[in-house]
């Protein structure tokens, strides 16, 4: 008796998801890698354009510069990240006890009961130890960076034969342009995409910081840091960018008034460059679904964690223009696009 094709298309997820979960720990550098060889071309391309006198940037050499560059700014970013952790781990107990002191002022305001499930929380949650256990992580995380780099440093080498390979794979001239028009098309949305999201978020955690910098916060660089990665992140990265420096400035000063500084400032900030400056510099090149977005952000969350999140709209990204481009699943590319329209090139 055969199986109804609905039921092997759920055994066929079935086994997909389960692969993604157990398979983790080797897949996500590879996406990673993939992603971060996109970017790495576009660099390379920009290098080799560099003209001076005449003489222009040889290939071999701006492909050495470029993987350089973007190693670089890899492990100086985990650098950075692992000393501003340790900064606040180290004032950590400070905080915790001045946020004590405040459960304990509203405790006589308002009377026991009302904090009493708070404070049993706060005592049962040792932020102290997870903070550590994040730089004690430091290592690993800077395995995983070689490990990228290394996948990257194979895959320039690769990318001269790839060509020559496609061509063997798919003797019909026409099928293997077609197969390297989705592969452009995908290199070019996700170059596009990233550009634009650089720099908004470069933007936003420069404008942050000259919000809670003036106000005297602590850990502004953190902070600022933080929202500049956070705004790779749909929907929710941006609301946990604000609350946490206005959580800090609520427990450092005495006052209301910084942290509504603090609050109401970045807030305004994530909003004009998330709703205006944003889209208007992606224009129609994302065109994904609010929907599917935030669909897609719960299950790589599910699946690959605050990985999946920072990954989740590149993967969709990819997976519209692959439907877009087959005949028979160009319905599903139509449902996850935002408008429902489709480029022309998607058509031929």
């Amino acid at each position: 008796m055969l199986m109804p094709r609905w039921f092997l298309w759920l055994v066929a997820a079935a086994i997909v998801m389960a692969a993604l979960h157990v398979g983790r720990s080797f897949l996500i550098p590879v996406a990673i890698a993939l992603l971060m060889f996109t970017l790495l071309s576009a660099l390379i391309g920009r290098i080799t354009r560099i003209s001076i006198a005449g003489w222009s940037v040889p290939r071999p050499v701006a492909t050495v510069v470029g993987l350089a560059v973007v190693a670089y700014g890899l492990f100086l970013i985990a650098s950075i990240l692992t000393s501003q952790i340790e900064a606040v781990v180290a004032a950590s107990p400070r905080y915790i006890s001045r946020f004590q002191e405040m459960l304990n002022q509203t405790a006589e305001l308002f009377g026991r009961d009302v904090v009493a499930d708070l404070q049993r929380m706060v005592a049962e949650i040792n932020i102290t130890a997870r903070l550590a256990g994040l730089v004690g992580s430091a290592g690993a995380i800077l395995a995983i960076i070689s490990l990228i780099v290394l996948y990257m440093g194979f895959m320039l080498v690769e990318r001269p034969r790839f060509h020559v390979k496609l061509a063997r794979l798919f003797p019909d001239p026409g099928r293997a342009e077609r197969i390297e028009t989705v592969i452009l098309s995908i290199s070019d949305s996700i170059q596009r995409y990233f550009s634009v999201k650089l720099f908004t978020s470069a933007l936003t955690a420069g404008t942050a910081y000259l919000v809670m910098r003036p106000m005297g916060l602590d850990f502004a660089e953190t902070w600022a840091l933080l929202a500049f990665f956070l705004n790779f992140i749909p929907n929710i990265g941006s609301v946990i960018a604000t609350i946490l420096p206005a959580l800090v400035a609520l427990v450092q000063f005495d006052s209301f008034g910084p942290f509504l500084v603090i609050a109401l400032g970045v807030s305004a900030l994530q909003f004009t460059i998330g709703s205006f400056i944003e889209p208007a510099l992606m224009g129609r090149s994302l065109n994904l679904s609010p929907l599917v977005i935030l669909l897609s952000l719960t299950f790589w969350a599910s699946v690959w964690g605050i990985v999946g999140m920072f990954l989740s709209v590149p993967i969709m990204v990819i997976v519209m223009i692959v439907c877009s481009h087959i005949p028979a699943w160009r319905p599903l590319a139509v449902l996850l696009s935002k408008d429902g329209n489709i480029p022309d090139s998607a058509r031929q």
